[in-house]
């Protein structure tokens, strides 16, 4: 029991890092892209970024897994499904994103967010298209000696579509500004994030993204995706604060996805993301 202690005295902390770097990207897609994806927002793992680019997502489903900056004991899962409701009630999804902290059959440590998400169309003519999206979230948090705490959180999203080339999107996590806490409560991160997307040319998608952390510093991000030939795209992105570089790929048959993507830290190891997804 004292190794046990002695190694969640070590390793919680280790986690706690690794949310400090703010490496919980839980898209393999938007990973490649350097994170800025607030912008793009056009698959079922928008629920995490953007909710708004939900509406533009049909019936999907994707899940993921990653240890992040490659540590052992790390793991990081999500899943994540999107459905279209029938005439102009929108897109519902949920998904789910878990980091386990894990030595031999004990889990020191588990946080998850499970998330209810709608968008729909607001406006919609020949040169632009407005969509909105919302969250729910319920935040988890569980230690091994079974201390627990739970919180519950909304998000907020809309994407402005311009002339079918231009992307315009802006974000809000907890905007109920969600705490957590034992003895003294601490606020869940509260994010505000806007982002442009643009395709200069069909097949290639260019973007760029500001992220501000209430508590933290301004993020900066930008990215570029390419389709190279069917099946395969290629993705380069970075990412200010902290410094990381990531480059990615997809290959789509048939509708079955599967995105990777490479992250390299300044100071840790690098992270490698996998996300398998179909679409229906």
């Amino acid at each position: 029991m004292k190794k046990i202690l002695l190694l969640t005295l070590i390793l919680i902390p280790c986690a706690m890092l690794l949310a400090v770097f703010n490496d919980y990207q839980p898209s393999a897609r938007a990973r490649g892209m350097g994170g800025a994806f607030t912008g793009v927002a056009n698959d079922v793992n928008t629920i995490f970024y953007n909710p708004a680019g939900l509406a533009d997502s049909g019936y999907e489903a994707k899940i993921g897994l990653s240890q992040i900056n490659g540590e052992k004991f790390s793991e990081y899962k999500t899943a994540a499904f999107g459905i279209k409701l029938p005439k102009k009630l929108g897109t519902f999804g949920a998904g789910i994103r878990m980091m386990d902290v894990d030595f031999e059959d004990y889990t020191l440590y588990q946080d998850q967010i499970l998330t209810l998400s709608h968008a729909f169309v607001l406006q919609k003519d020949i040169h632009s298209t407005i969509n909105v999206g919302y969250n729910l979230n319920y935040y988890g948090l569980t230690f091994d000696d079974d201390d627990s705490d739970e919180a519950y959180g909304v998000d907020l999203g809309v994407t402005a579509l311009l002339h079918n080339r231009t992307k315009l999107g802006f974000a809000v996590t907890n905007l109920t500004k969600a705490k957590m806490g034992f003895e003294n409560q601490i606020d869940l991160p509260n994010k505000l994030a806007l982002g442009i997307s643009y395709i200069p040319y069909d097949g290639v998608t260019t973007t760029v993204e500001v992220k501000k952390d209430f508590a933290e510093a301004t993020e900066f991000m930008g990215g570029v995706e390419a389709k190279i030939f069917e099946p395969l795209y290629l993705r380069a992105g970075v990412h200010q604060n902290p410094a990381t570089y990531s480059a990615g790929a997809s290959f789509i048959m048939e509708g079955v996805n599967l995105d990777y993507s490479f992250t390299m830290h300044s100071v840790l190891s690098p992270t490698h993301y996998f996300n398998l997804g179909y679409e229906f």
